[in-house]
């Protein structure tokens, strides 16, 4: 495995890490949010990447085909900041987010392999379903149908190679708006608490 995508690898492994925005509280002192702090971090993220778009710079772990696009790190980023932002519900970006961390790499390495899109549809539903389990997000009936829905629409969006877009960015994005219509419709499933 040449080292550019085994720096990509292990960036989507420890990526995981932003999603300790929700470990911090909303005030993080000296009148500072914690909403501002992730606006002033990926205010500055797309400064550096319409910085190396202009100068023509390719950062390492970049593919060749990401020179004059918005890379697939900027991507992941954006991803993010729609669940945060838009979304705004920690049941749906949490294991949407993490099934596009650590499956995306998984299916690469797949495809490489030659093995079947199985292995990488069936550890997206596992991770899905075991991380909404442990957050005891949903009911048991509710995890398994929206762990469903969000592997087939991340799965979908692993696949196809569109010029402009990456998968880093539609493996977040599309499932999280199954997702959040899904319990909009279906509700968690769990009794109502007083």
């Amino acid at each position: 495995m040449e080292s550019s995508s085994a720096f990509r690898r292990a960036f989507h492994i420890v990526s995981p890490i932003f999603l300790g925005y929700y470990l911090l509280p909303e005030d993080l002192g000296g009148g500072i949010s914690r909403t501002a702090a992730t606006f002033l971090f990926l205010g500055t993220a797309a400064c550096v990447e319409i910085a190396r778009i202009a100068l023509g710079i390719r950062l390492f772990g970049m593919r060749p085909y990401e020179g004059q696009r918005v890379s697939a790190y900027a991507q992941g980023a954006l991803g993010l900041a729609f669940g945060l932002f838009v979304i705004q519900d920690l049941r749906i970006v949490v294991p949407v987010f993490l099934g596009m961390a650590w499956i995306d790499p998984l299916a690469a390495f797949c495809r490489k392999r030659g093995w079947s899109r199985v292995v990488p549809t069936v550890g997206y539903f596992g991770l899905f379903l075991g991380t909404v389990l442990l957050m005891k997000a949903f009911s048991l009936s509710n995890a398994l149908l929206f762990s469903t829905a969000a592997c087939a629409a991340a799965m979908l969006m692993e696949g196809p190679k569109i010029p402009q877009v990456d998968d880093d960015l539609l493996m977040q994005v599309v499932p999280m708006v199954v997702m959040y219509y899904l319990l909009a419709g279906f509700g968690t499933g769990l009794p109502m608490s007083l």
